[in-house]
């Protein structure tokens, strides 16, 4: 890109008219310009138009002026791919961290559900002992009612 800064119709040498001819490249130039355009008025407002250019050969501070432009884009695109980038790479980072985070807590519901498990475990077995004790103090009761004699009072 620097070389092309420094590249003058100049130094084009006697080759230059197979290459490319005056008109096609003020063609070229008016095609960059309208395409930097639209760029131009979003940030700053409508200059007045500028007066209408002879038809000619291009000169240095032109070709100079529509390089400069093509700078411009390529930063501008070179800027908005490394936007992307971020993103992407931020959304990447932030479904990685979820996911991570759905692991985590698919393993605490696991481990709770098997806490849970184990006391309703214990749970009944205490019913069912508790229901054994009930079951034997009646037992009891009943055998002391029946064995033991009754006082009365007089």
């Amino acid at each position: 890109m620097e070389q092309a800064l420094r590249i003058q119709p100049e130094d084009m040498g006697p080759a230059a008219p197979e290459r490319a001819k005056p008109e096609s490249v003020s063609e070229g130039i008016e095609k960059v310009l309208r395409f930097a355009a639209p760029a131009a008025k979003a940030h700053e407002p409508e200059p007045a138009p500028a007066p209408a250019k002879p038809a000619g050969p291009v000169t240095a501070r032109e070709f100079a002026t529509a390089i400069d432009f093509v700078h411009e884009a390529a930063q501008a695109i070179r800027a908005a791919e490394e936007r992307t980038r971020e993103a992407e790479a931020r959304t990447h980072g932030i479904a990685q961290r979820a996911a991570e985070e759905l692991k985590n807590a698919e393993l605490r519901i696991q481990a709770l559900e098997a806490r849970v498990r184990a006391a309703e475990g214990r749970a009944q077995e205490a019913e069912a002992r508790a229901k054994e004790a009930d079951a034997w103090l009646r037992q009891i009761f009943t055998t002391i009612a029946e064995e033991l004699p009754v006082r009365r009072t007089a």
